[in-house]
This record gives C-alpha cells, sequence and structure tokens, in this order.
C-alpha cells in the first residue's frame, strides 16, 4: 500500500512539474513567434475579431490634394485656419507665393505644416529669373527672335541658344537651392502668356518643344543637387498642344492647366466653350490625353481654378467676387481626371484670405474640395 501510494504522489509531482514548465517554456516565447502563430489561425474562425484592420479601400485615389495661395492669405490663422482645414479635410500640399521665407511666422508655418505631414511647394512663372532680361545688351543671341526677325527680351529666351542654356542650368541651381520643396516636386514654368521664339534653328518647334528644351535643361541642373527631382512641364496657354519633336527627361511630369475652360459645366460636356476661349472642354481633354502619351500618367497633375477667386476677380483684390463654386461639377471634374489616369490635382485658392472671408464668409468649398478628393471612389 504505502509503495502504492508513493508512486502515485511522484507521478503526481511529475505531472504538476512538466506542466510549470511548458508554461515557462510558452512565456519566454518571441513576440514574433506569438504573431506567427496568430497568423497561421484558421481565417475561417467566426470569434476572430477584425475591428482593428487596416481597410486599405480607404485610401484616397489622389495623392497629391493641394493649394495654390498667396501667403497673405494662408498667414491670418485667426480669420482662416489653412492648416486646420487641410488636416480636417486631406489637403496635403501647399504652394505659398510671396512669403518672407526668412521670417520667424513663415519658419512657423513651415513647422506647423511639417507637423501635419503637409508638404510645400513652389510653382512659379521662372523663366525671367532663369534667364534674367538685363543680359539682353551683352547676350541678345539669348533672347527669343520674334516674327519680325528681331531679337526681344519680352518674354522666355531662345531654347536653340547654348549660351541661354548654360545660365539657365546655373541659375536653375542656385534658386533651387533657395527654393526646396518637401516632396522633390519643382516648378520653373515659362513666362506668363509669353511668346517663343521664331528664329532659323527654333521655326520648327512647337511651344511645347521650346518648353521642354529649357525644361530638359533645368532638370539636368536640379538632379546636380538633388537626384529625386521631379520638374513640371505645365499645359498651360500656348503650350496646351503635346510637344511635336522634342522628348521629355524621365523626370520631367505634365501639368495640366484648363485655364480658359467654363466653371459653369463640367469638362464632360465636352461641346462647351467658354466666352472668349478657342477651346472647347473636348478639345482640352483631347489634349490632356495627347500629352499622356508622352508624359508618365502616374506623375501627371492638373492644375485647377474652382476656387481661383483672384481670376473671377479679374486679379483685383479691390474688387473681390464670390467664386462661382459647383460641388457637383467639381465632383464630375475629378471623375472624368481620375478616369484618365491622374492622381494628382492641384487648385488656386488665390485671395481666399482674410479679406474674402470678410466680405463673404462662406468657405465651405474649401471642405468640399478636400473631403471630395480624399473620398474619391474610382467609379
Amino acid at each position: 500500500m504505502y509503495k502504492a501510494t508513493t508512486i502515485l504522489l511522484l507521478s503526481i509531482a511529475m505531472t504538476i512539474f512538466l506542466c510549470c514548465t511548458s508554461c515557462n517554456e510558452h512565456k519566454t516565447t518571441s513576440a514574433i513567434d506569438d504573431w506567427e502563430n496568430m497568423s497561421n489561425k484558421d481565417d475561417g474562425d467566426d470569434n476572430t475579431d477584425s475591428s482593428d484592420s487596416t481597410d486599405l479601400d480607404t485610401k484616397s485615389h489622389f495623392n497629391i490634394r493641394g493649394i495654390v495661395a498667396r501667403w497673405s492669405d494662408v498667414s491670418n490663422p485667426a480669420k482662416i485656419d489653412y492648416i486646420q482645414i487641410a488636416k480636417d479635410n486631406g489637403i496635403n500640399t501647399f504652394s505659398i507665393h510671396n512669403a518672407d521665407r526668412n521670417s520667424l511666422v513663415w519658419q512657423n508655418f513651415a513647422e506647423k505644416c511639417e507637423e501635419a505631414n503637409i508638404d510645400i511647394e513652389y510653382q512659379e512663372h521662372m523663366l525671367a529669373y532663369v534667364l534674367p532680361r538685363d543680359l539682353f545688351a551683352e547676350h541678345p543671341e539669348y533672347f527669343r527672335m520674334n516674327k519680325n526677325g528681331v531679337r526681344v527680351n519680352d518674354a522666355n529666351g531662345c531654347p536653340s541658344s547654348k549660351g541661354a542654356l548654360a545660365e539657365i542650368h546655373r541659375n536653375a541651381i542656385e534658386i533651387a537651392r533657395n527654393y526646396e520643396p518637401t516632396n522633390n516636386r519643382y516648378y520653373f514654368w515659362l513666362d506668363d502668356g509669353g511668346d517663343i521664339c521664331y528664329c532659323d534653328e527654333c521655326e520648327n518647334y512647337n511651344a511645347s518643344d521650346q518648353a521642354l528644351i529649357f525644361e530638359n535643361e533645368i532638370i539636368n541642373a536640379l538632379k546636380e543637387i538633388n537626384p529625386d527631382a521631379l520638374l513640371a512641364h505645365l499645359c498651360y496657354h500656348n503650350t496646351v498642344d503635346a510637344p511635336s519633336i522634342i522628348k521629355p527627361s524621365e523626370d520631367i511630369f505634365l501639368e495640366f492647366a484648363p485655364f480658359t475652360r467654363s466653371w459653369n459645366a463640367p469638362l464632360s460636356q465636352t461641346w462647351v466653350k467658354a466666352s472668349g476661349s478657342s477651346l472647347s472642354h473636348g478639345d482640352y481633354l483631347k489634349a490632356l490625353k495627347d500629352n499622356l502619351k508622352i508624359f508618365p500618367t502616374e506623375t501627371a497633375q492638373v492644375l485647377e481654378y474652382w476656387m481661383d477667386v483672384s481670376l473671377f476677380s479679374g486679379w483685383d483684390p479691390g474688387n473681390l467676387v464670390k467664386i462661382p463654386w459647383d460641388n457637383s461639377i467639381f465632383l464630375d471634374d475629378i471623375n472624368t481626371y481620375a478616369s484618365l489616369g491622374i492622381k494628382n490635382i492641384t487648385c488656386y485658392t488665390a485671395y481666399v484670405g482674410p479679406d474674402y472671408v470678410n466680405k463673404f464668409g462662406d468657405i465651405s468649398f474649401l471642405e468640399e474640395y478636400g473631403q471630395g478628393l480624399l473620398n474619391y471612389k474610382s467609379k
């Protein structure tokens, strides 16, 4: 009897010891092993809690959801807090004009943008800066020849001039160092509304070809200081037509700006033509499609004017008008752009600042713009 009891007690002790050892071994299992064990569970387990899983479908179709504004529009958050509006509505890119970037106010603004994951870039007409007009007296050959065969320094330059390209290269580097975007996207637009060169060497190039000659030189310069640099080719005004001869560098992206479209109808109404415009909506969409055959679709960007009070006010800040915002037109337009593969959209909000708020109050269009881009789903 005693012997049997002893054997039974030893058996129980051994069982307890093995159980404790097993428990201790489980406690020392790595977190990675635990994660692997969890991931191997039956996917069909009805008790699995999926409330914390990430819904990838909530990611916006549009990568860049931006605005282009003046410093005076965005620098008074007591009246209109652009950073908070952006955070609340998914706007993630600012292009700001005319800021004193050495000031503490700007530095504070830029720091808040960084904290809110808002990129800062600089969209500007830059040819007059990279090819200064005062060089004309010494180097008239740097500048464009007009239709009368006369060299003039009113706009742009001569893309066939090696001296002009060398000057542009040097100055592009200097400017880029002082205006460094946080998203590697640079903008050195041609002079606004400026004509092109008609010299013998340039006569076979259309306006977009001439722009690309300058831009190919500029992107080469930018790469010397930023290997990740991308440069915009602005499809606007006389560069709406696709280039016919010159091929873009692989790091040049298309920026499509339908400046003379109608904002009273969506682009999908292809027969519409704004008063005074030479281009119908159909013409604009054809031009966009033609350009997307030459420039990468994945980096292409739209620059729109739905909220551009400066345009609707005739660039007179003393005579502000209420923007003709129509959310249904906006939503129709972004669907049109998305259907062509566009994933980056920015829009002017020039003059949408403290004076606009004082006069009209309502700025709900900024929310509709941000939310429309953020929540867009491909149809």
